[in-house]
């Protein structure tokens, strides 16, 4: 680590390098953790910036370009650009050229904001913080990297490619809503946002039944339709999702049970479970199954409850189409 008089005359940039250099060096054969977010599928993503790291150097050319600090593995190939951004993002053509040979590149940035937010009548006053903060990060080793060409580590759709979802079923004990017993229910997640029942795949409606849920389609008053609800088995009343995933009070009488976590379906080839028809493609986002929709619009003859009625307003009028011309 420099010393105090040569970190006085360093610039915020190459002290930056300096303490990133210095981690590098003692991390070598070891661990350096750091984390990014993923550019696909926005997950937070582990990072060991000394991963099969060797040897590293500070601000050598290596083919066309010159980074910051280039890590080289074990036969003197490089394996990592290390940028620090402070007011200039590094020269388009390192990306370039890490890209055509297989290398990773990761930036820190000193502006980046973090802990000093909002607006200040002195700019320059919140941009020195801003920067003090950010080296007083990498110094505790709280590494945060801001920019990266690191690769997405989800599980891929086989069909298009689309990072999958990270899907988590929750079955927990709560108290009934209406008659205080102890229920099991199941709530679900998809990257952290809610996942109703009625979205859950046929193995994570297999998982929650096992584990004592009862899940049927019942019809809400508060929503004003049908929809795969938890039900008490005391009082047999539905437990509603707003109470299951919003209520603030009874989610502190939340015992968890089980959880099953899974990757996919993807959501851009997504299929959905009916009980009644089974599965049926996704296309437009359209939770309700089109086969349900097409029954629900149906007029059924009232002299045949199997034939669905063609004419209801003409029926209505003139008598039976169907019973009038003899086709029964």
């Amino acid at each position: 680590m420099p010393t105090n008089k040569t970190q006085a005359k360093e610039t915020p940039h190459e002290r930056a390098v300096s303490i990133l250099e210095t981690h590098i060096r003692e991390g070598l054969g070891g661990d350096l953790s750091a984390t990014a977010i993923c550019n696909e599928c926005s997950e937070a993503l582990p990072i060991n910036l000394v991963k099969d790291a060797a040897t590293v150097a500070r601000n050598i050319r290596v083919g066309t370009v010159r980074p910051d600090l280039t890590a080289f593995d074990t036969e003197g190939n490089p394996i990592r650009f290390i940028e620090v951004v402070d007011k200039h993002a590094p020269e388009s053509n390192v990306h370039e050229y890490a890209v055509g040979n297989d290398i990773e590149v990761v930036e820190f940035h000193l502006n980046a904001p973090r802990e000093f937010v909002g607006y200040r009548r002195n700019p320059a006053l919140d941009a020195s913080l801003t920067v003090k903060a950010r080296l007083e990060d990498l110094v505790a080793k709280r590494l945060e990297i801001d920019a990266h060409n690191l690769l997405c580590q989800r599980p891929k759709c086989e069909d298009c490619s689309t990072p999958l979802p990270l899907r988590t079923i929750v079955v927990s004990v709560k108290d009934c809503w209406k008659c205080g017993q102890n229920v099991s229910v199941a709530t679900g997640y998809k990257d952290g946002q809610a996942l109703e029942q009625d979205e859950f795949t046929k193995e994570e409606l297999e998982f929650v039944r096992d584990s004592g849920v009862i899940l049927e389609r019942r019809f809400s008053a508060t929503v004003g339709a049908k929809y795969l609800a938890n039900v008490c088995t005391s009082c047999d009343q539905i437990q509603g999702n707003w109470f299951l995933y919003q209520d603030p009070y009874h989610d502190r009488f939340n015992l968890p049970q089980a959880e099953k976590e899974s990757y996919g379906p993807c959501d851009k080839c997504a299929t959905r479970i009916c009980l009644t028809h089974g599965e049926f493609f996704d296309y437009d986002g359209d939770r309700e199954c089109p086969h349900c929709v097409a029954e629900a619009e149906k007029v059924m003859c009232p002299h045949n409850p199997e034939r669905e009625c063609f004419y209801p307003n003409r029926c209505k009028e003139e008598g039976c189409y169907f019973k009038y011309r003899a086709y029964y």
